[in-house]
């Protein structure tokens, strides 16, 4: 199930964005709805979670900023216009939206606010919460083999470390193989390939990213890591609309450089933000359990690992963490 977000929705939550208290009579005006329609967007926003303080003789007022995306913002400020954008105030997942409307369009974009079935790789769940965080995910069309995109989730991470670091954090994002970005040891971003085979030897990559951006709290049940977010780290709340067309934009232009280039160039960079690189670390894959000290990653995008042999052998797939800090 999916919605689309509603103009009048999208105007309330901007006028009680201002931090004063509105009554529902003035919103109604201001808006062209009932006072009856104010309320019900009122219980809307409280069902996703959003704390609406409602005091008698003074009215409503949001408890903390609420900065919802701005489609006709986004579609404005891409680079690319020839991109089928669709964003929607709550969906199942934005991978499988893509997945179930194979569009013939080279590039469809489809974020949310909030995700029902958010996941990540191995079958996650991704913590969604509604206007918070970012959820995107991005169908590219490669005139390229499947076995050519072994190096997709590379190039990926390097473009959401990239748009990142647009933004004054004190040190570097680092990209933890194959697909996560950590900041300060705790995870603020991953990312979920998933490539579909179609005829001529063309393939559809569908990209989904998701970025902690103004959450400050879920519990231990929601988020089974460590983890931070961009607003926990910048001391503010972060225009998830800006954000949202910085990464649409740095996605495309990876990939387009990718599709003509190779992934050679993306390989080399991979080295500067290393978050495993020169650590003990454990990998788990195919349920076997793997401990060394990595060693980077080949140029196929695998990681490498050294043995307690002094042997360093390669790795397609797995799940990897730190056992020890860096030696």
């Amino acid at each position: 199930m999916h919605k689309k977000l509603n103009q009048s929705f999208l105007d309330l939550v901007s006028y009680l964005n201002d931090g004063q208290y509105h009554d529902g009579n003035s919103l109604g005006d201001a808006l062209g709805v009932s006072r009856t329609a104010i309320w019900k967007m009122i219980k809307k926003l409280e069902t996703y979670d959003i704390e609406v303080e409602s005091i008698k003789g003074k009215g409503y007022q949001l408890k903390n900023p609420l900065m919802l995306l701005d489609s006709s913002r986004i579609a404005s400020q891409l680079t690319c216009k020839s991109i089928k954008l669709d964003v929607f105030e709550s969906i199942n997942s934005t991978n499988q939206y893509l997945k179930d409307n194979n569009s013939q369009t080279a590039i469809h974009v489809c974020t949310a606010e909030q995700q029902t079935h958010g996941r990540g790789r191995l079958a996650r769940k991704w913590h969604s919460p509604f206007g918070q965080n970012i959820y995107l995910s991005l169908a590219y069309r490669f005139k390229k083999d499947m076995s050519e995109l072994m190096a997709l989730s590379i190039i990926t991470s390097l473009a959401i470390r990239k748009t990142l670091a647009n933004y004054d954090f004190l040190s570097e994002p680092m990209i933890k193989w194959p697909n996560d970005i950590y900041y300060a040891n705790k995870k603020i971003s991953g990312n979920l390939i998933e490539i579909q085979a179609e005829s001529n030897s063309d393939t559809r990559a569908i990209i989904g990213v998701g970025i902690n951006v103004n959450m400050c709290n879920a519990n231990q049940d929601q988020i089974d890591q460590n983890w931070t977010s961009m607003q926990l780290n910048l001391g503010h709340a972060i225009d998830r609309t800006e954000l949202c067309i910085t990464l649409i934009n740095q996605l495309i232009d990876s990939l387009q450089y990718f599709e003509h280039a190779g992934d050679a160039s993306f390989i080399e960079q991979w080295a500067q933000y290393d978050y495993l690189y020169n650590h003990n670390i454990s990998l788990i894959a195919f349920d076997k359990k793997i401990n060394g000290i990595a060693r980077g990653i080949n140029d196929m995008g695998h990681l490498l690992i050294e043995d307690t042999n002094h042997q360093i052998k390669s790795y397609a797939a797995g799940d990897a963490s730190l056992l020890r800090k860096r030696i």
